[in-house]
């Protein structure tokens, strides 16, 4: 063992097998401490690119709603309105795909391989004279949000059971998009909405009433006593006289809406879609109903009843009937759409399409679209009011077909709902204006492509 000198005099002993293991010792903590520097270099050049990513995805995303913002904004223009019960649906060059599909989801399997755009040919410009001041809409897809942010609308698919539309945007600021899918409430303001539409004759014998705040009254001019009239007549109208004789109403005016002298041919489909519920001939009481995630299609051969009761229960969704012959009621027979969740029913959700109609006595169809195939119509042999409602009617609804006669004998007549909302849809079938509008924010969801 050798002696060093130490301090102040005094010393200490260095073991021979010591001797050599300093010199690995400071090379090996040399070589942990440059590999701790370069794996902190690495992790702040990491934290360094993860923060512009997030600030490039802030960024984007602030992008996007700024799109979002300025899309809605366009569709608060009149002209832009009709564009919110259309579809439009890009396709994804990463799937070749459309971005949504008819569900309105993303990645979610029903996609279509073709681009959906119902928006190049939508016009508000309506088929009757009254409200030919629209033009057709003008809306722009795409945009930027300052100097370096750009927006798209990739998608738009509107939901006519649930009254929504979903939009997908995308916005770019840099290298990473963003995606953001909202949900909005559609809400309809019929313009002069037809509660009675008929392609040919109507005779309202007895000053059968037409009432309701949409009692307007659609009929083809040309087939009626006077056909020189081309244009409309409101109550209290000089000219309202001429057309009450041209659909052969009472002078008295029982009529609550404006009287349209305009041919107008609405088109649906009379067959019961593949799965209807088949009902075979209705002739006795009867309960059905609406299930949760759509239409409920049902099919009959016929409805007669006799002082019965067809119950439709649309608490959980709409009911569509077809019936292949004809809906008879005689005495006190009804047919009602209800609700029991408290909820006032729904006109737009019972909607029947009958070879035609014929309502006898005191007979009601309660809250319902009716649509009678051409040549037929609604034939109202009625003797007094049947429904419950104020009025003396016996069909509450909405009345479209070829025609709607109301014989001599009786003066009760129609009563249309003032709550239109859940039949706009069908106005597109016939081009009449209308407007819509958004509602609030069902749903906001930013998502991954």
């Amino acid at each position: 063992m050798t002696a060093s000198p130490g301090i102040n005099g005094r010393s200490f002993q260095t073991n021979p097998g010591q001797q050599g293991f300093a010199l690995p010792l400071a090379l090996g903590m040399g070589f942990v401490l440059m590999t701790l520097a370069m794996a902190t270099l690495i992790t702040a050049q990491s934290d360094r690119t993860t923060a512009w990513q997030r600030k490039e995805s802030g960024a984007s995303l602030a992008v996007t709603e700024g799109g979002l913002a300025r899309t809605l904004a366009q569709l608060t223009n009149p002209n832009n309105a009709v564009l919110l019960t259309r579809n439009y649906d890009t396709i994804n060059p990463k799937t070749g795909k459309t971005y949504l599909g008819a569900d309105a989801l993303v990645n979610n399997g029903d996609e279509e391989t073709a681009a959906i755009d119902e928006w190049a040919s939508a016009s508000s410009t309506s088929t009757c004279s009254l409200s030919n001041t629209a033009t057709a809409p003008n809306m722009t897809y795409t945009g930027m949000i300052g100097p370096n942010g750009k927006y798209t609308l990739r998608a738009y698919r509107y939901n006519s059971v649930q009254q929504t539309g979903t939009f997908l945007v995308e916005g770019q600021q840099g290298s990473n998009p963003s995606y953001v899918m909202m949900t909005i409430a559609i809400d309809a303001e019929p313009t002069n909405f037809p509660g009675i539409l008929t392609q040919k004759q109507v005779s309202l014998r007895n000053g059968r009433p037409i009432l309701g705040s949409n009692g307007n009254v659609y009929y083809n001019p040309d087939v009626s006593p006077n056909p020189t009239l081309k244009g409309s007549a409101a109550p209290g109208d000089a000219n309202r006289p001429a057309y009450l004789s041209a659909i052969e109403a009472a002078s008295t005016d029982n009529i609550s809406g404006t009287i349209f002298a305009c041919a107008l041919t609405p088109t649906f489909s009379m067959t019961a879609p593949t799965g209807a519920t088949s009902l075979g001939n209705v002739t006795s009481n009867l309960n059905i109903s609406g299930t949760g995630g759509g239409i409920k299609a049902y099919q009959a051969s016929q409805i007669s009843l006799t002082n019965n009761t067809m119950t439709v229960d649309t608490t959980n969704g709409p009911v569509y009937l077809y019936v292949d012959q004809a809906v008879q009621l005689w005495g006190t027979a009804q047919i009602q759409n209800i609700r029991t969740d408290g909820v006032p029913p729904r006109v737009g959700d019972l909607r029947i399409f009958a070879d035609w109609f014929r309502v006898y006595g005191t007979a009601c169809i309660q809250t319902a679209f009716l649509f009678a195939d051409p040549p037929y119509g609604l034939h109202l042999d009625s003797t007094a009011d049947g429904c419950s409602s104020p009025g003396n009617t016996n069909v509450d609804g909405v009345v479209w077909g070829t025609h709607v006669l109301g014989y001599s004998g009786g003066s009760s007549g129609i009563g249309v709902p003032d709550d239109v909302s859940s039949l706009s849809d069908i106005l597109t079938t016939i081009n009449l204006p209308i407007r819509y509008k958004f509602g609030q924010v069902k749903h906001w969801q930013q998502v991954r492509l």
